[in-house]
Protein backbone atom coordinates (compact mmCIF):
# COMPACT_ATOMS: atom_id res chain seq x y z
CA UNK A 1 0.00 0.00 0.00
CA UNK A 2 1.06 3.61 -0.52
CA UNK A 3 -0.28 7.09 0.21
CA UNK A 4 -2.08 8.87 -2.60
CA UNK A 5 -0.13 11.89 -3.77
CA UNK A 6 -1.13 15.05 -5.61
CA UNK A 7 0.46 17.96 -7.44
CA UNK A 8 0.94 21.42 -6.02
CA UNK A 9 -1.34 23.96 -7.79
CA UNK A 10 1.62 25.66 -9.45
CA UNK A 11 2.91 22.39 -10.87
CA UNK A 12 -0.52 21.57 -12.27
CA UNK A 13 -0.80 24.99 -13.92
CA UNK A 14 2.64 24.77 -15.49
CA UNK A 15 1.98 21.27 -16.77
CA UNK A 16 -1.24 22.38 -18.42
CA UNK A 17 0.44 25.40 -20.01
CA UNK A 18 3.41 23.41 -21.33
CA UNK A 19 1.75 20.39 -22.93
CA UNK A 20 3.03 21.26 -26.41
CA UNK A 21 6.59 21.72 -25.13
CA UNK A 22 6.39 18.39 -23.29
CA UNK A 23 5.03 16.29 -26.15
CA UNK A 24 8.24 14.28 -26.34
CA UNK A 25 7.78 13.28 -22.70
CA UNK A 26 4.15 12.29 -23.23
CA UNK A 27 5.14 10.20 -26.22
CA UNK A 28 7.99 8.42 -24.49
CA UNK A 29 9.17 8.09 -20.89
CA UNK A 30 6.87 10.54 -19.16
CA UNK A 31 7.54 12.41 -15.96
CA UNK A 32 8.93 9.81 -13.54
CA UNK A 33 12.12 11.83 -13.18
CA UNK A 34 10.05 14.74 -11.83
CA UNK A 35 8.22 12.69 -9.21
CA UNK A 36 10.95 13.20 -6.60
CA UNK A 37 10.25 16.93 -6.49
CA UNK A 38 8.34 17.68 -3.29
CA UNK A 39 5.84 19.80 -5.24
CA UNK A 40 4.97 16.73 -7.28
CA UNK A 41 4.43 14.54 -4.23
CA UNK A 42 2.17 16.24 -1.72
CA UNK A 43 0.59 13.43 0.26
CA UNK A 44 -2.97 12.65 1.26
CA UNK A 45 -3.62 10.51 4.31
CA UNK A 46 -5.34 7.93 2.12
CA UNK A 47 -3.87 4.55 1.24
CA UNK A 48 -4.22 2.85 -2.12
CA UNK A 49 -3.05 -0.41 -3.64
CA UNK A 50 -0.17 0.74 -5.84
CA UNK A 51 0.70 -2.82 -6.87
CA UNK A 52 -2.78 -3.35 -8.25
CA UNK A 53 -2.74 0.00 -10.03
CA UNK A 54 0.52 -0.95 -11.73
CA UNK A 55 -1.33 -3.77 -13.50
CA UNK A 56 -3.53 -1.23 -15.29
CA UNK A 57 -1.54 -1.09 -18.57
CA UNK A 58 -2.48 -4.74 -19.13
CA UNK A 59 -6.23 -3.96 -18.96
CA UNK A 60 -7.86 -4.98 -22.23
CA UNK A 61 -11.19 -3.23 -21.77
CA UNK A 62 -12.74 -0.33 -19.89
CA UNK A 63 -14.44 -2.92 -17.70
CA UNK A 64 -11.05 -4.38 -16.72
CA UNK A 65 -9.61 -0.93 -16.11
CA UNK A 66 -12.56 0.15 -14.00
CA UNK A 67 -12.21 -2.91 -11.79
CA UNK A 68 -8.50 -2.23 -11.27
CA UNK A 69 -8.82 1.47 -10.52
CA UNK A 70 -11.96 1.04 -8.42
CA UNK A 71 -10.39 -1.61 -6.23
CA UNK A 72 -6.99 0.08 -6.05
CA UNK A 73 -8.47 3.42 -4.98
CA UNK A 74 -11.32 1.99 -2.93
CA UNK A 75 -10.61 4.36 -0.02
CA UNK A 76 -11.38 7.48 -2.04
CA UNK A 77 -14.49 9.48 -1.26
CA UNK A 78 -16.40 11.35 -3.98
CA UNK A 79 -15.22 14.65 -2.48
CA UNK A 80 -11.56 13.70 -2.84
CA UNK A 81 -12.26 12.14 -6.23
CA UNK A 82 -13.26 15.59 -7.49
CA UNK A 83 -9.72 16.93 -7.02
CA UNK A 84 -7.90 17.42 -10.32
CA UNK A 85 -4.49 17.73 -8.62
CA UNK A 86 -4.66 14.10 -7.50
CA UNK A 87 -5.81 12.69 -10.83
CA UNK A 88 -3.26 14.74 -12.77
CA UNK A 89 -0.50 13.30 -10.57
CA UNK A 90 -1.74 9.75 -11.20
CA UNK A 91 -2.04 10.18 -14.96
CA UNK A 92 1.43 11.75 -15.17
CA UNK A 93 3.25 9.31 -12.86
CA UNK A 94 1.75 6.09 -11.48
CA UNK A 95 -0.84 5.70 -14.25
CA UNK A 96 1.19 7.32 -17.00
CA UNK A 97 1.85 4.23 -19.11
CA UNK A 98 -1.83 3.29 -19.24
CA UNK A 99 -2.87 6.88 -19.98
CA UNK A 100 -0.33 7.16 -22.79
CA UNK A 101 -1.22 3.81 -24.33
CA UNK A 102 -4.94 4.48 -24.14
CA UNK A 103 -5.14 8.09 -25.26
CA UNK A 104 -2.08 8.95 -27.35
CA UNK A 105 -2.47 7.35 -30.76
CA UNK A 106 0.71 6.37 -32.54
CA UNK A 107 1.44 8.81 -35.33
CA UNK A 108 -0.94 11.51 -34.08
CA UNK A 109 0.17 14.98 -35.12
CA UNK A 110 1.11 17.54 -32.48
CA UNK A 111 -2.26 19.29 -32.50
CA UNK A 112 -4.22 16.08 -32.04
CA UNK A 113 -1.84 14.84 -29.36
CA UNK A 114 -2.07 18.11 -27.41
CA UNK A 115 -5.87 18.05 -27.54
CA UNK A 116 -6.00 14.46 -26.31
CA UNK A 117 -3.58 15.18 -23.46
CA UNK A 118 -5.53 18.20 -22.28
CA UNK A 119 -8.72 16.13 -22.30
CA UNK A 120 -7.48 12.89 -20.74
CA UNK A 121 -4.50 13.82 -18.52
CA UNK A 122 -6.20 16.85 -16.95
CA UNK A 123 -9.73 17.31 -15.61
CA UNK A 124 -10.67 20.89 -14.71
CA UNK A 125 -14.42 20.19 -14.48
CA UNK A 126 -16.65 17.63 -12.80
CA UNK A 127 -17.83 16.40 -16.18
CA UNK A 128 -14.22 15.98 -17.27
CA UNK A 129 -13.44 13.99 -14.14
CA UNK A 130 -16.45 11.74 -14.59
CA UNK A 131 -16.26 11.18 -18.32
CA UNK A 132 -12.87 12.10 -19.80
CA UNK A 133 -9.86 11.78 -17.51
CA UNK A 134 -7.93 8.58 -18.23
CA UNK A 135 -8.11 7.26 -14.67
CA UNK A 136 -10.86 9.15 -12.86
CA UNK A 137 -13.44 8.00 -15.45
CA UNK A 138 -12.61 4.41 -14.48
CA UNK A 139 -12.91 5.17 -10.76
CA UNK A 140 -16.31 6.83 -11.24
CA UNK A 141 -17.53 3.86 -13.26
CA UNK A 142 -16.77 1.54 -10.35
CA UNK A 143 -18.03 3.95 -7.69
CA UNK A 144 -21.36 4.45 -9.43
CA UNK A 145 -21.78 0.70 -9.86
CA UNK A 146 -20.93 0.01 -6.21
CA UNK A 147 -23.26 2.75 -4.98
CA UNK A 148 -26.21 1.53 -7.04
CA UNK A 149 -25.69 -2.17 -6.29
CA UNK A 150 -23.43 -2.50 -3.23
CA UNK A 151 -24.09 -6.24 -3.00
CA UNK A 152 -23.10 -6.85 -6.64
CA UNK A 153 -20.81 -4.04 -7.86
CA UNK A 154 -19.09 -6.19 -10.46
CA UNK A 155 -22.40 -7.15 -12.06
CA UNK A 156 -23.60 -3.54 -12.00
CA UNK A 157 -20.34 -2.40 -13.58
CA UNK A 158 -20.70 -4.88 -16.42
CA UNK A 159 -24.25 -3.67 -17.04
CA UNK A 160 -23.28 0.01 -17.09
CA UNK A 161 -20.34 -0.62 -19.44
CA UNK A 162 -22.11 -3.01 -21.77
CA UNK A 163 -21.82 -0.35 -24.49
CA UNK A 164 -20.49 3.20 -24.58
CA UNK A 165 -24.00 4.43 -25.38
CA UNK A 166 -25.47 2.72 -22.31
CA UNK A 167 -22.73 4.18 -20.12
CA UNK A 168 -23.39 7.65 -21.49
CA UNK A 169 -27.16 7.49 -21.13
CA UNK A 170 -27.05 5.89 -17.70
CA UNK A 171 -24.47 8.22 -16.16
CA UNK A 172 -25.47 11.48 -17.82
CA UNK A 173 -29.24 11.08 -17.61
CA UNK A 174 -29.66 9.22 -14.34
CA UNK A 175 -26.58 9.54 -12.14
CA UNK A 176 -27.39 12.47 -9.91
CA UNK A 177 -27.45 12.58 -6.11
CA UNK A 178 -31.25 12.72 -5.98
CA UNK A 179 -31.83 9.81 -8.40
CA UNK A 180 -29.69 6.98 -7.11
CA UNK A 181 -32.70 4.82 -6.14
CA UNK A 182 -34.08 4.97 -9.69
CA UNK A 183 -30.59 4.25 -11.09
CA UNK A 184 -30.53 1.06 -9.00
CA UNK A 185 -33.99 0.19 -10.27
CA UNK A 186 -32.87 0.52 -13.88
CA UNK A 187 -29.92 -1.80 -13.20
CA UNK A 188 -32.26 -4.37 -11.67
CA UNK A 189 -34.41 -4.21 -14.79
CA UNK A 190 -31.33 -4.64 -16.98
CA UNK A 191 -30.54 -7.83 -15.07
CA UNK A 192 -33.89 -9.44 -15.83
CA UNK A 193 -35.11 -7.87 -19.08
CA UNK A 194 -32.91 -8.64 -22.13
CA UNK A 195 -34.96 -6.30 -24.33
CA UNK A 196 -33.69 -3.29 -22.42
CA UNK A 197 -30.15 -3.69 -23.76
CA UNK A 198 -30.80 -5.76 -26.90
CA UNK A 199 -30.17 -2.69 -29.08
CA UNK A 200 -28.93 0.71 -28.00
CA UNK A 201 -32.03 2.62 -29.02
CA UNK A 202 -34.12 0.53 -26.61
CA UNK A 203 -32.09 1.76 -23.67
CA UNK A 204 -32.17 5.36 -24.91
CA UNK A 205 -35.95 5.19 -25.23
CA UNK A 206 -36.34 3.85 -21.70
CA UNK A 207 -34.11 6.61 -20.33
CA UNK A 208 -36.28 9.19 -22.05
CA UNK A 209 -39.40 7.60 -20.58
CA UNK A 210 -37.86 7.63 -17.10
CA UNK A 211 -37.00 11.30 -17.40
CA UNK A 212 -40.37 12.19 -18.90
CA UNK A 213 -42.42 10.32 -16.29
CA UNK A 214 -40.13 10.74 -13.31
CA UNK A 215 -40.07 14.52 -13.06
CA UNK A 216 -41.07 15.56 -9.57
CA UNK A 217 -41.12 11.99 -8.23
CA UNK A 218 -39.23 11.66 -4.94
CA UNK A 219 -37.75 8.23 -5.53
CA UNK A 220 -36.07 8.20 -2.12
CA UNK A 221 -39.51 7.94 -0.54
CA UNK A 222 -40.56 4.94 -2.63
CA UNK A 223 -40.07 1.28 -1.83
CA UNK A 224 -37.96 -0.93 -4.05
CA UNK A 225 -41.18 -2.58 -5.24
CA UNK A 226 -42.71 0.74 -6.35
CA UNK A 227 -39.50 1.82 -8.06
CA UNK A 228 -39.35 -1.47 -9.96
CA UNK A 229 -42.97 -1.02 -11.01
CA UNK A 230 -42.21 2.49 -12.24
CA UNK A 231 -39.25 1.25 -14.29
CA UNK A 232 -41.35 -1.55 -15.76
CA UNK A 233 -43.97 1.02 -16.75
CA UNK A 234 -41.27 3.03 -18.55
CA UNK A 235 -39.95 -0.08 -20.30
CA UNK A 236 -43.47 -0.99 -21.43
CA UNK A 237 -44.07 2.54 -22.69
CA UNK A 238 -40.84 2.45 -24.69
CA UNK A 239 -41.72 -0.93 -26.21
CA UNK A 240 -45.23 0.24 -27.09
CA UNK A 241 -43.71 3.14 -29.01
CA UNK A 242 -41.71 0.72 -31.14
CA UNK A 243 -38.33 1.64 -29.68
CA UNK A 244 -36.48 -1.51 -30.71
CA UNK A 245 -36.37 -4.31 -33.23
CA UNK A 246 -35.43 -7.08 -30.83
CA UNK A 247 -38.14 -9.42 -29.55
CA UNK A 248 -35.92 -10.66 -26.72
Amino acid sequence: MAKIQYLAPGVLSRLRESVRRNLSRYRADGFADMAGDARWGLSLDIDYDIDLLETLPAAQTELDGSRIVGRSLASLTPAVANEEQMWARLSHVEGFEYSRQRWLADGADDEAAEKSILTHFFAPSQTGLRDDHALSRLWWNYHIAATCMPDAPEEALALILRTADIRSNFVERIWTTSRRPIAAGILRSMQTNPWLTAVEKNFRAVMKAVNRNGGGVVFESLSVKLIDEFVEMCVSAARDQGAGLSSA
